[in-house]
This record gives structure tokens, sequence and C-alpha cells, in this order.
């Protein structure tokens, strides 16, 4: 049975596109293997009018790509949860802002910040989303690993879980993340202003800035402007083939390897 639901808690929930939120119990695109309960969700919306598409997704893994020709928005998940009575309380909610549509992960709170109900419990909602190739793209991700393809730009920022980026037209600008992998291929301008903890590999971009970097190697190779690291911490540093510039301004440990560097090499004393 297929049940046409509306997430009742916004005024703002898309309306006047048409949009149809599916309940599939038991159907989804996630298998749990020690889920006690789970459902499926879809939902999707036109995309006439719009240029930016954000995305805030929740715990659990997080998959968006674009397509081209396509001029919808389809948003698809499975949740799972502790307690069956929490899959009320999970959905997919997409809100239309003037040319933005959001796209909001609906779960149960476990963290007490609105009540002790599901206090110990545990929910999540692997998010799946398909989208014009030609919008913009703001992903904001508390957990889970995350996979994003052939989009024309992105603003990314993720608290926890590996990010793997490929095919990204415009440039990628992350304000913040906290802790797993970064692996970026095939994008435009990179700016990375926090990065706290994990690997960082950038492979065929334009021009790199990585301001903060706590911990973790930093690769980079094949880009067609100007590398920057501002301040690293730990791990070593390495590029490659860089039409451009290299500079780093502070390594404190880990040592830096440049390689076909057709500018400038500037390094901290000690490194150069």
């Amino acid at each position: 049975m297929i049940m046409v639901t509306t997430m009742p808690h916004s005024p703002n929930v898309l309306v006047p596109l048409a949009l149809a939120a599916l309940v599939l119990p038991g159907v989804g695109h996630a298998a749990w293997n020690n889920c006690k309960h789970q459902t499926g969700h879809v939902s999707r919306a036109a995309t006439d009018g719009v240029s930016t598409v954000e995305v805030y997704a929740r715990a659990g893994s997080l998959e968006i790509s674009g397509q081209g020709g396509a001029t919808e928005l389809v948003a698809s998940g499975e949740a799972c949860v502790s307690e069956e009575e929490m899959l009320e309380e999970t959905g997919i909610t997409l809100r239309r802002e003037g040319d933005r549509l959001q796209v909001l992960v609906e779960l149960p709170d476990t963290t007490d910040e609105t009540g002790e109900r599901w206090r110990g419990e545990y929910a999540t909602l692997d998010l799946e989303v398909e989208l014009p190739h030609g919008v913009a793209l703001v992903v904001v991700d508390s957990s889970g690993d995350l996979r994003i393809r052939n989009v024309a730009s992105l603003q990314l920022t993720d608290s926890s879980g590996d990010i793997d980026v490929r095919g990204v037209d415009g440039p990628v600008l992350v304000p913040n993340d906290s802790s797993g992998d970064i692996y970026f291929a095939d994008v435009g301008d990179v700016v990375i202003q926090i990065d706290s903890s994990g690997d960082i590999e950038i492979q065929r971009s334009g021009s790199v800035t990585i301001a903060n970097d706590t911990s973790g190697e930093i690769e980079i190779v094949n880009a067609d402007g100007d590398v920057t690291v501002g301040n690293d911490s730990s791990g070593r540093i390495s590029v490659e083939n860089v039409r451009g510039s290299f500079s780093v301004q502070n390594d404190t440990s880990g040592g830096i390897r440049h390689r076909d560097v057709a500018g400038a090499v500037s390094l901290p004393p000690g490194d150069d």
C-alpha cells in the first residue's frame, strides 16, 4: 500500500510544485542487516526556476548525483530506527524558498536537545538525491559517508564520515570538515577553510587553497592553478604537476614534497 503524505510541521512545504512524498515500508536503496524497524521515503519536485539546491542530511549515508536533462529533483531514502513508534517521525521534506529548493531529512531526536523521549535509541536515514546537473549545490551533513557526482558547483559542510566528490564544473567550498577522509577529482577551484582530521586527496582541479588542516596527509596532483596551504599541523604534504605556484605558510610536522611546479615555490624555513 502506498500512502501519499505531507510533512505537517512547516507551512512552507512545497505544495505548488505538486510534491509527492511516498512512504514505502520495507522498500529502499539500503539493506539493513541490523535494523529493527525501517521504512522507505521518496519525495520529488519540479525544478523550474531553481538555481540552488540545499541538502540538509543527518545520520546515515548520502549520495547526490546530477543528471543531464533532468527537470525534477528526486530524493529517496531508507529510515532505520530502534523503536517502531519512531518511524512516524522520519521523512524527507522538500521546501521551496524563491529560487532555492531545500531537501531536509526528518529524524527523531536522540540527543536530548528537544526532550528525553528517545534518549539511548538510534535513528538513521540513508539518503539518495538526483537533481538537474546545472544547479548549484549546498550540502550540510552530520554523519555518515558522502558521495557527490556531476554537479555545477558545491558548498559542503560535514561533521564526520568520508567524502568522495567527482565531477564538479565550478568551485568547491568546504567551510568546515570535522573528520573523515576527503577525495576530490575533476573539480574546479577548491577552497577548504577548516579540516580537523583525515587525509585530503585532490586529483585534477583548478586552484587549491587549504587554510587550516589539523591532521592527515595532503596530496594534490594535476592542479591548473596555484596551490596554497596555510597552516598544517601534522601529516605529509605532497604536490605534483601544478601549473601555478605552490606555497605553504606553516607546517609543524610531516614533511613537504613537490614535483613539476610551474610557478614559484614558497615553503617554511627548514622545509625548502
